[in-house]
This record gives structure tokens, sequence and C-alpha cells, in this order.
């Protein structure tokens, strides 16, 4: 009976940890991330007004060209699946369904980013000094890259 209930433990464990859930971090950090989206919205992941979306407040069209959903469900995902969005627009791109490219639009157009880039030495940090150039690209007025 005891075995039985470990190996029950250890399934859920298991299946709650999603693929989309696990093992990803936010380049920024979580808690960045949370900051962003309670300044933008109150991290309302069910956010949707005639022009934004997500907790993220993703302008509708912004969010069509970076995510694999339509903006209608949005407010459907979960929030990392929502943050994730948020980083292919600020950072990465996304591979279209037809195989070419949408490049990043950057983090500049949204008004908290600006707020927390100039109040926060660490995320300037981990921007500029990031391994991953996508990221350092959008550097600005750090020394580590222009």
């Amino acid at each position: 009976m005891i075995r039985r209930s470990v190996l029950v433990a250890a399934v859920i464990t298991v299946c709650v940890q999603t693929p989309v859930n696990a093992g990803w971090e936010p380049v920024i950090g979580r808690d960045r991330m949370v900051w962003l989206a309670t300044c933008e919205t109150g991290n309302n992941t069910k956010h949707r007004t005639r022009s934004y979306v997500t907790a993220f407040g993703f302008y509708k069209r912004t969010f069509d060209l970076f995510a694999d959903t339509p903006h209608q469900a949005a407010h459907k995902l979960t929030w990392n699946q929502q943050a994730r969005v948020l980083e292919r627009a600020f950072f990465y791109g996304w591979r279209k369904p037809d195989g070419s490219k949408q490049w990043p639009v950057g983090p500049y157009g949204h008004a908290c980013w600006k707020k927390l880039w100039a109040k926060d030495a660490t995320l300037r940090h981990l921007v500029c000094y990031h391994r991953k150039h996508q990221v350092r690209r959008w550097c600005r007025g750090e020394t580590g890259e222009p």
C-alpha cells in the first residue's frame, strides 16, 4: 500500500510539470517579469481590451505576430505561455509556420520596460552581458555591448 501511494505521488509530480512550464526561466528573471505584468495590467492574465491582451499588455497585432495562438484566445494561455510570447517579441523573434522569420521588435516599446530599465542596474547587467547575442543586442547605455 505504501509503495502504491509513493508511485502515485511520483506520477502526479511528473504530470504536473508540463514541458511548457518545466525548465524555463525568463531572460530577465521571474520577479522582473511579474513586475512588468503588474505594471502593465495588474498581472491579469485574462486582460482583454479593444487593443491589448495578456498580463503584459500586448497590442493585439504584435501578439499575433509572435504567438502561435491568435489574440482572441490569449486570455486562455497560462502566465508562462504569455511570458514566453513576450520574450519572443522582446529578444528572439519567431519562426512562422510558413518558415519565414518574424524579427523581434525589442523591449523599448513598453513604457513599463523603460521604467524598469532606468531604475534596475541588475536588469541592465542581465541584458548587456547575457550569453545570447539576441538578448545583448538590446542593451542600451551599458559598457557590455552597444
